[in-house]
């Protein structure tokens, strides 16, 4: 059961990654560029892209602007990683406390304990919603906001991580 958490944390994680790779035609048939820029240049606040593509056997230049990342971008993304991470492991110790004889002390999740699968679906919601929420905040330029309410959510998480931790040890007499 452990394992497959894992995989679907990970396929989760990799699976919007894998449409980066291969070239996507758009309306008119031509194939877009999916290749890194050849050439940067710094322009007002975005970066003007300049590209070869080859179609066919003739490599054209492709002129892209592209706006810059906001530093904060990579702390929001790597709080959301931290998000599926920590709310995997709760539902795998929560399974485990409760094979080992605990039981649930929420009172909204004691009906979702009953069936693994069911909790599992829940606590993938419970990661979604964060993320949605936070992205939301983000997209509506309340970016500050965006990276409080993901470190508050997996701050909360992680603690009742460890007490679901201390409770699994005190069960199994460590």
């Amino acid at each position: 059961m452990r394992y497959w958490s894992a995989f679907v944390l990970a396929g989760i994680v990799l699976a919007p990654a894998a449409g980066l790779a291969s070239p996507r035609p758009d309306d008119s048939g031509v194939t877009q560029p999916t290749a890194p820029a050849a050439l940067v240049l710094p322009m007002e606040g975005r970066l003007l892209a300049l590209t070869a593509v080859r179609n066919g056997a003739d490599p054209q230049p492709v002129v892209q602007v592209v706006p810059e990342r906001d530093p904060r971008r990579a702390v929001l993304s790597s709080l959301h990683a931290v998000t599926g991470v920590v709310q995997t492991y709760d539902g795998i110790l929560t399974m485990r406390v409760l094979r080992a004889g605990g039981v649930e002390a929420n009172p909204l999740m004691k009906p979702v304990t009953r069936n693994e699968g069911t909790m599992l679906g829940v606590k993938i919601a419970a990661a979604v919603a964060t993320v949605i929420g936070t992205e939301t905040l983000w997209r509506d330029n309340h970016r500050v906001a965006a990276i409080v309410t993901a470190l508050v959510a997996n701050s909360a998480m992680a603690m009742t991580v460890r007490h679901n931790a201390h409770v699994l040890a005190t069960l199994e007499g460590r």
